[in-house]
Order: C-alpha cells, then sequence, then structure tokens
C-alpha cells in the first residue's frame, strides 16, 4: 500500500509525547501474521460507484486532520465535533487486547518498537460497506493496514472490495463488504523487519466510515379486501413503508421499531393489485411486495 502521505494534525507534538511506548511489548509473530493478513488484500482498486464518493472524500478529509462536524450525510455514521480523535493505548498487539474505535473518532498511534503491531476492534452494526483510511507523517513509515476478522478467520461475512488513493490528501482507503458484528483492523510498519527506524514523533492515523448499502428485506403483506382501509404487514424495523397501486402512490407510514406496520389507503377495488415497497434512513429500497384486492 502506499501510504505516505503527511499527518496535518493539530498539535502533533503533544500526541506523540502523550502516546506511551514504554509498555510496549512487540511479538514477531503476531506481526509476521497481520503482515500475511494484510498483504493478502491485494492492490485491487476500488470499482468506480460502487462505494458512495461523497462517504470517501469524508474519510480522506478527516484523516488529514482539517474536517468539520457534519450530519448530513444520512448514509455514513458522522463525527460530532471538530478535531475529534483518540490515541492509541497499548498494550494493543492482538484481538485480545485491541483499542476500541468509533466511526466518529480517528485513531492516532506510533509503530514502535521494532516489530510492533497495533489492533483495533470496530462494531459494524448491520450489513453494510466497512470503510477503513489510513495515513502516516512520517517518511520512516510503510505504513499497512486492513480489517480482518478475529483470529485471521476468512469467509463471505467480511469482504475485500477494493482500494481508493487519493493523492490531494494522500490517503488510502480500502472497502469491505460486511455483515453485522466486530472485525479488527491491523496496522504495521512494512519496513520494520528491515531497520527500526521511527521515532516517537512518527505517527500515523486510521479512520473507520460505515455505510448502508443493503436494502431491506421484501416486506410481508396481510390480507387486503375490497372494504379495508388499512394495509398492514411486517418490514424493516423503522423504515418507510409505501403502498401503491400501478405507479399511484396510495399511502405510507413508518414501521415500528419491531417492524410492524400499518399504511392507510382508500378503499381498493376488487382485482387491484398492491405493490409495497419499503426504505430504510440511507434511503435503500426493498424489492415489492404484491397482493391482490379480494372480495370482503
Amino acid at each position: 500500500m502506499r501510504n505516505r502521505g503527511i499527518l496535518s494534525l493539530v498539535a502533533i507534538g503533544v500526541l506523540a509525547s502523550s502516546l506511551s511506548v514504554g509498555t510496549v511489548k512487540a511479538e514477531g509473530n503476531e506481526f509476521e501474521l497481520a503482515r500475511k493478513a494484510i498483504e493478502r488484500q491485494v492492490e485491487k482498486p476500488l470499482p468506480k460507484g460502487l462505494v458512495d464518493s461523497a462517504a470517501l472524500n469524508q474519510l480522506q478529509v478527516e484523516i488529514k486532520g482539517s474536517a468539520k462536524s457534519s450530519d448530513k450525510m444520512g448514509t455514513v455514521s458522522r463525527a460530532s465535533s471538530e478535531d475529534d480523535y483518540t490515541i492509541e493505548e497499548e498494550y494493543n498487539d492482538d484481538f485480545n487486547s485491541a483499542n476500541r474505535i468509533s466511526f466518529e473518532k480517528v485513531a492516532v498511534g506510533q509503530l514502535l518498537p521494532l516489530g510492533d503491531v497495533d489492533v483495533y476492534k470496530v462494531v459494524v452494526p448491520r450489513g453494510g460497506v466497512l470503510l477503513v483510511g489510513g495515513q502516516t507523517n512520517s517518511y520512516s513509515i510503510d505504513l499497512g493496514f486492513g480489517a480482518m476478522q478475529k483470529d485471521f478467520v476468512e469467509n463471505s461475512n467480511l469482504e475485500y472490495l477494493g482500494y481508493e488513493y487519493d493523492y490531494e490528501y494522500d490517503v488510502e482507503a480500502l472497502a469491505y463488504q460486511a455483515k453485522k458484528g466486530t472485525y479488527y483492523v491491523g496496522v504495521i510498519d512494512r519496513d520494520n523487519d528491515y531497520i527500526d527506524n521511527n521515532t516517537e514523533e512518527d505517527l500515523y492515523a486510521i479512520g473507520t466510515i460505515f455505510i448502508d448499502n443493503v436494502k431491506p428485506s421484501k416486506p410481508t403483506v396481510k390480507r387486503v379486501d375490497d372494504n379495508d382501509k388499512v394495509v398492514k404487514g411486517k418490514a424493516e424495523a423503522n423504515s418507510t413503508v409505501t403502498v401503491k397501486a400501478g405507479s399511484k402512490k396510495l399511502g405510507s407510514a413508518k414501521a415500528s421499531s419491531n417492524g410492524n406496520y400499518s399504511v392507510k389507503i382508500k378503499a381498493q377495488k376488487k382485482g387491484t393489485i398492491l405493490s409495497i415497497t419499503a426504505k430504510d434512513k440511507a434511503g435503500n429500497t426493498s424489492s415489492k411486495a404484491t397482493t391482490t384486492v379480494v372480495k370482503h
């Protein structure tokens, strides 16, 4: 990976002195396992349009250190304040000791001493895209990072989609299609097996963003007759359910927290075909369910 950009983090000297290097216990085996897992994620460019470009840009801006708080992008988990970051806490060299990283804060850390591995834990709330971005302030660090499952398990729960490198911000972002669950981000200095030339002022930043790109399941719908003025059924919790007859919208309502919905409509003639869809907060729309109005 080509992360050799320069961080513009605020008070970089304060951050460097705040990190605890003395408690690090570098374990060579963990470094090698992490490096192999990271390098298995080949440099595959992210196909255009696969991931929301606004989300990629926001992640790159935040990691660069000049992000402004914003909650305008409903599909993206956002930071609530400016200059919002956490500092790495050692010992964090394996899965069980991983630091927690959220979608709201960038994590800043060091890779000291030789062979150090830093591990972060991130919780994906539901199926979607996990973006992981990274950058370093030092040419002494050949930054390697990647998302993985605990104990390096590989299956369809976490699928690598590719990377995008932004030359304006000098930030690389990796994208993964992830199912709901807990995942880990490993960070290494890939030249650390050759020379230990890092100092306390050599830093990296890692950030994550979640994008909900998974459409809700098709709603279920109960029997509707020609006297009914309500369509009922089950849909994704808190989604907006819309009922149509052809292209005509008959009504919509929000599903409850347990998925029940009740949409008011005008009574329809026997034989009318109704279509029902659910749209989540991220704007993903389900496949349509259909039902035919029957005689009372």
